[in-house]
């Protein structure tokens, strides 16, 4: 069984901000290796409701920064060369506390970037860091702001040795269509058309200490990005607590009646906190079978008709009925694409 972290997918919309610069410097072949690199299906492109499993995810990412030799995608005004987070976190292994460690990572950053600078701040019992334009008008690459407060917010849980639950996320751009899947990628509560991308931490939990050896850093590294992506996404939220939930009784008709009972609540309780989180529960359940879905017909001889009957449908002709909904694509289609890009990836 996948655990709940594991089968997150990540919605295919963010191929073409992470492919931008490839294909801009590099052109079309090098879009289609980076991708076969991946294996992921070419026609993803085309298809933004699809979905990327987390694997493919970090490949995508590992391949397109090789191939600019840019560990942040070509998405701010200097390339971030490889190397650049090693001696980056190898700076904060020796920080008393996390605050300080957070204020070296404003420092060092701001030696790299000439489109924006990272400012630190506290007030009100919390820390804030935030993405300040240096001068007005600076454009703004949406995927590079999430992924900055990913960074940031993966690097201090890292250090901690545990996730940092961040009381907000703020993103200076508007709220579009395909940025309702952001959640999957940043923690905590999501503001949008905020004027300043920040992100803000309780404050005592950045005031605490942390022991971390050079072991543990090369590990970290290796893995670069999944633990900093992937770390562990709205943990405490209602969403993930329900997903978790599901995911254990996913052959069961599992009802909102049962979760609350499960959680020692009332269904209007839950309403109500699905509602705040942006989501309800059928969207909740909907999301796990879909990614589950994607995960075993990527990489799994299951049958589509086994799959259905694990995922909780009566037949298969339903599940494929909501697959192709979730993914615009059958999941015999879905499944044929994968391993044919993943064979040309070989």
């Amino acid at each position: 069984m996948l655990s709940v972290q594991n089968s997150l997918t990540v919605p295919a919309h963010f191929l073409h901000g992470m492919l931008h610069w490839v294909r801009v410097r590099h052109g079309e072949t090098a879009v289609a290796r980076v991708l076969a690199a991946a294996a992921i299906p070419a026609a993803f492109l085309h298809r933004p409701e699809a979905r990327l499993t987390r694997q493919q995810y970090v490949a995508l990412y590992r391949s397109v920064a090789a191939t600019l030799d840019d560990e942040m995608l070509g998405l701010w005004s200097r390339p971030i060369r490889t190397g650049t987070l090693k001696y980056l976190m190898l700076s904060l292994l020796d920080a008393p506390t996390v605050m300080v460690a957070l204020n070296r990572f404003v420092r060092f950053w701001n030696l790299l970037l000439d489109d924006y600078r990272l400012h630190i701040s506290s007030k009100n019992a919390l820390l804030r860091l935030a993405l300040v334009e240096r001068a007005p008008g600076t454009p703004v690459a949406p995927l590079g702001h999430v992924l900055m407060m990913k960074l940031i917010h993966g690097i201090a849980s890292w250090l901690l040795g545990r996730e940092i639950s961040p009381q907000r996320v703020e993103f200076s751009f508007d709220r579009q269509e395909q940025m309702d899947q952001h959640g999957l990628l940043v923690p905590g509560e999501v503001r949008f058309n905020a004027g300043i991308t920040s992100i803000h931490f309780a404050y005592d939990d950045c005031a605490q200490q942390f022991k971390r050896e050079k072991h543990e850093l090369w590990a970290f590294l290796k893995r670069a990005p999944e633990d900093w992506t992937f770390s562990a996404v709205h943990g405490a939220s209602m969403a993930a607590r329900a997903r978790e939930y599901l995911e254990r009784r996913l052959a069961q008709a599992v009802t909102i009646q049962d979760l609350a009972q499960a959680l020692h609540t009332t269904v209007r309780t839950l309403n109500r906190r699905f509602a705040d989180e942006g989501t309800h529960f059928q969207a909740v359940k909907d999301a796990l079978r879909r990614d589950i879905a994607v995960h075993r017909l990527a990489n799994s001889n299951t049958s589509v008709a086994a799959l259905a009957f694990d995922l909780g449908y009566a037949d298969a002709t339903g599940f494929c009925r909501a697959f192709r909904q979730w993914t615009g694509s059958s999941p015999a289609a879905y499944r044929q694409d994968a391993r044919q890009d993943a064979r040309q990836g070989e």
